[in-house]
């Protein structure tokens, strides 16, 4: 499964209860289909950077807007299911704009098996290179001293 951001934006006019149909529309297309959704973000109204333009006017004759609604969905989920999200959000009249990105969690680098590319198998490797280090030095401090005892002795 790979982990994906969501970022759609919506008309600053959808009701309260359409966004939460939406979403959860959203989160059970996820769900149905084996993921995750792991957290869903509302970053309120916001000035667009430009003027957006939808394909065809709403109920009150709106067609241009210059604010929009910010919503972010994080979730782990197949490349069929992500296919499956964009054709939902595609139909509904109130998104203006999405986007998929996929994240890089740390939980990432743990997944890749190439040791140069893993980090934290490269620390694993150095940890692991410094005890051997000092294991050989106590050995050879611990043959010297030996040696120094019979010395001695004789």
């Amino acid at each position: 499964m790979v982990y994906y951001e969501l970022v759609m934006t919506a008309k600053n006019m959808t009701p309260f209860h359409e966004l939460t149909s939406l979403v959860k529309t959203i989160s059970h297309r996820v769900v149905e289909n084996g993921g995750i959704v792991r957290t869903i973000r509302n970053h309120g109204i916001r000035d667009l950077p430009h003027r957006f333009k939808t394909k065809y006017p709403d109920a009150e004759g709106h067609r241009y807007f210059k604010k929009g609604r910010f919503i972010s969905v994080y979730y782990d989920a197949s490349p069929y299911t992500q296919n499956l999200v964009e054709y939902d959000l595609r139909l509904n009249t109130n998104v203006l704009r999405m986007t998929h990105l996929k994240v890089r969690n740390p939980m990432w680098y743990v997944n890749i098996m190439r040791e140069d590319k893993n980090p934290y198998i490269q620390k694993v490797l150095r940890q692991e290179a410094l005890t051997a280090a000092e294991e050989e030095a106590r050995e050879r401090e611990e043959e010297v001293e030996a040696n120094e005892e019979e010395g001695e002795d004789l």
